[in-house]
């Protein structure tokens, strides 16, 4: 299954930072947002006929001893690696290049009295007061806490609440941290230790796991370590008043906030703010493990941790996994060597009980599970042998994920990944891909150097655990949680069939009929008898009435005209029968007529 864009590979920008040399100038990590790169599915086929030596630990010790052979060949008379001289990307992040190859070096067994390793811890403490970036400094506490000096503690302290200032609300850290001044800081960590008394990872433990990963199990009637004791009465009092002695910058560090009181909403292009920036995974990675060493160090760091806790709790993807930028709701994409960062800070939820929900154990928290199982997915098949068509270790993801794979799964004392060996898998990568002169190149990160790419392959090789204490304090049945990751998840139900698409029956064309002639008009039957009560009239039998009335009259005044008219023909007719004989006359005749009028009488 193809694996999706890989913000990881930005993610991967883990060791980018670190590995960013300088030839004529140093580089400044990738921006946000640069495109990532593709990461190749792991390969599953099967070993060809002569795939090489078979992978045994002899092979694996040896690919070991030829890595630090490389790293103490490389190491400059003044202990450091790398071209740089100084922190940051300004100075070649001698820091960051110089802790995490001693880290390798004290893993693959170099004693820390070793001259190398002393050198190299001399380079760091020298740069400590001007270490003002996420990688460096946790990588500079991890480094001090191996070499185990008690002189370190406040180097390690003051490290450890540079990393806690520059927390975000979100429960991260972005590429920068502040440098706190002596009479801040310690303010800061007076405050720090009334709120939350530390609660050392170096305690001992009611169990211990063995030194590598072995076939153990840890049963689940474990007991889990008492809590912390709760505050006293007038805690919320008490605390009030240590937040009023502390300048108005310290009090608005997240650290002392009520986490209900911070929005899930990261800042936008801040990436190089010291307080509050905009965070990504990455660097929250190196500064979880660097805050983890510093409490066997006597540093707080339950709040800080509650916030990364919920952090993880807040951000995952629906397939379960993480990406490199924060996103509440889960959206900023899916990467393997983030999902491993995640089950790191959730694994230090579980085991300081930051839930305060003792009902959940880890191998049934349902987002540890999904991740587990989003990681079998991104481990292939060993085939038992180095050499033949293992892929490069920048196809099988790179070296920084197989780096967090290693250590998550040993945190978690895992040994199968959806019942594959995911430790022989990346030694037969690794092996198969070693140089002749021990290092591994094309890491598969930005500005890769062979120096760093060696520390993380001699880490994985070793299987290194840089939170031990973590093991020892992380109730996990493994077996149990192994057997749910191996399980194959039930295949959804398939979607019910669509409704069948009605088929459109033909429209039938109009046909043009001659109309029939209308029949002879029937006459109407005879209405049957009324019953005796009349209905009420319709509410259209006034339009009747006033048309009947309107005839009636009509009709009346048609009669009258016509009576009139037959009344005046009788007087006409006399007069047509005299106008027969008329001539003309004038007006001596009429006289005469009227003369002869009275004479017709007396006759």
């Amino acid at each position: 299954m193809p694996l999706p864009r890989v913000p990881a590979v930005r993610a991967a920008a883990v060791v980018a930072l670190l590995a960013a040399t300088s030839l004529g100038g140093a580089q400044e990590p990738p921006p946000a947002g640069q495109p990532p790169g593709e990461v190749q599915p792991p390969a599953k086929k099967a070993p060809p006929a002569q795939a090489g030596r078979p992978l045994t630990q002899a092979v694996i010790d040896e690919a070991v001893d030829r890595g630090v052979s490389f790293l103490r060949q490389t190491q400059t008379p003044a202990g450091s690696w790398g071209k740089g001289t100084n922190v940051g990307p300004g100075g070649g992040w001698a820091v960051g290049y110089t802790a995490l190859c001693g880290i390798a070096l004290i893993e693959a067994g170099i004693p820390p009295n070793d001259p190398g390793i002393q050198k190299a811890a001399n380079v760091v403490r020298a740069a400590q007061p001007k270490i003002d970036h996420t990688y460096e400094a946790a990588l500079a506490i991890i480094f001090l806490d191996r070499v185990g000096e008690k002189k370190d503690k406040p180097l390690i302290q003051g490290l450890a609440l540079r990393l806690i200032a520059g927390q975000s609300g979100t429960g991260g850290w972005g590429y920068k941290v502040p440098i706190v001044p002596q009479s801040d800081a310690n303010l800061m960590f007076g405050a720090l230790k009334q709120l939350n008394p530390p609660q050392t990872g170096s305690t001992p433990s009611l169990r211990d796991r063995p030194g590598s990963l072995g076939l153990c199990i840890k049963m689940s009637d474990d007991v889990r370590p008492k809590p912390p004791a709760k505050l006293a009465t007038g805690a919320a009092a008490d605390t009030t008043k240590t937040l009023a002695n502390l300048a108005a910058k310290l009090r608005g560090l997240p650290t002392f906030i009520d986490p209900a009181r911070l929005p899930l909403v990261e800042p936008k292009d801040k990436r190089n703010d010291p307080i509050v920036g905009t965070t990504d995974n990455s660097n929250t990675h190196f500064a979880t493990i660097g805050l983890w060493c510093a409490r066997r160090h006597e540093v707080p760091t339950e709040r800080t941790f509650a916030l990364l806790n919920r952090r993880f709790q807040t951000s995952q993807s629906a397939d379960g996994s993480w990406g490199y930028d924060f996103s509440a709701e889960g959206k900023s994409g899916g990467s393997p060597a983030l999902t491993c960062v995640a089950l790191l800070g959730l694994a230090i939820g579980h085991a300081l009980d930051l839930d305060k929900n003792e009902n959940v154990r880890p191998e049934q928290d349902p987002r540890i599970l999904k991740a587990f199982k989003m990681l079998g997915g991104r481990v292939g098949a060993p085939t038992g042998f180095v050499g033949g068509d293992r892929p490069t270790p920048k196809a099988a993801g790179g070296l920084y994920y197989l780096w967090a794979l290693e250590r998550i799964a040993v945190l978690y004392d895992v040994a199968q990944l959806d019942n594959k060996d995911w430790y022989k898998w990346g030694a037969e990568i690794l092996c198969t891909h070693q140089k002749p002169n021990g290092s591994w190149e094309d890491g598969g990160y930005p500005a890769d150097h062979p120096a760093i790419n060696t520390a993380l392959a001699v880490l994985f090789l070793k299987r290194a655990n840089l939170t031990p204490d973590l093991s020892r304090r992380l109730l996990i049945d493994p077996s149990r949680l192994t057997a749910t990751v191996n399980t194959p998840a039930p295949a959804p139900p398939p979607p019910p069939p669509p409704p069948p698409e009605p088929t459109p029956e033909p429209t039938p064309e109009p046909k043009v009929e001659t109309p029939a002639p209308a029949p002879a008009p029937k006459a109407a039957p005879a209405p049957p008898p009324e019953p005796v009560s009349t209905p009420a009239p319709k509410a259209s039998s006034n339009l009747w009435l006033w048309l009947a009335l309107g005839g009636g009259v009509l009709l009346a005044l048609l009669g009258l005209l016509a009576f009139l008219m037959m009344r005046k023909q009788p007087e006409e007719r006399p007069r047509k029968k005299g106008k027969k004989a008329a001539r003309p006359r004038d007006e001596d005749d009429d006289d005469e007529e009227e003369d002869e009028r009275p004479r017709r009488r007396r006759k």
